[in-house]
């Protein structure tokens, strides 16, 4: 999955730059997107005119283990990929409103009880999270997850604006929840597959 997925990143983002003189990146953290990451890298493209987020966080310092400011430090922006600008949503002067969008790749993982970014099945305010006319929108959660801690996330309403939305599926415990959440609407990413502003395109692994 790591080389074939990395190579269209890389053609999407080359395709941003040739229209836009720019372009973004927008990744999840976990261990799903390593290999992509460790691909990217190292390729050579116009890295300083790529703008990188993450699609969410942890609440917790930058050098913390569990940040993925930090997973990105030490897996993505290096060796080519240190020339890119990294934007991170825990900067609270940063809104929504000032984010350029559409994204130009937008690359989600998820989890065995079907979230992805941060957005998990029992959200404070699942209209705002999930819903499809909700406005795009930075929100911070309650601890969540594993591990247990505050978060950072875009809405789907957010996540939906993308040239290319790509969803990371791997292994086959992932893959019964994917098939699952088709019709399961209790799964965080049924709001994800089952909409039809944005095409998912499916990386399995």
């Amino acid at each position: 999955m790591s080389e074939p997925a990395a190579m269209r990143i890389a053609d999407n983002l080359r395709d941003g730059i040739s229209k836009t003189g720019s372009a973004s990146l927008v990744v999840s953290g976990g261990s799903s997107p390593l290999p992509i990451f460790r691909a990217l890298r190292s390729m050579a493209l116009p890295w300083s005119d790529i703008t990188v987020l993450l699609v969410d966080d942890r609440l917790v310092a930058d050098e913390d283990s569990a940040s993925n400011v930090k997973l990105l430090a030490d897996e993505l922006l290096i060796d080519a990929a240190s020339k890119a600008t990294f934007l991170s949503l825990k900067d609270m002067d940063v809104t929504a409103g000032e984010i350029v969008r559409p994204f130009d790749v937008m690359l989600l993982g998820m989890g065995t009880d079907g979230h992805f970014a941060s957005l998990f099945p029992d959200m404070p305010d699942p209209d705002l999270a999930f819903g499809l006319e909700a406005p795009a929108q930075i929100i911070k959660t309650p601890p969540r997850g594993n591990p247990l801690l505050p978060r950072i996330s875009m809405n789907l309403s957010m996540i939906l604006e993308s040239k290319n939305l790509y969803l990371m599926v791997s292994g086959t415990q992932k893959q019964s929840v994917f098939e699952q959440a088709k019709t399961d609407q209790d799964l965080p990413i049924h709001h994800l597959l089952t909409q039809k502003r944005t095409e998912v395109q499916i990386l399995k692994g």
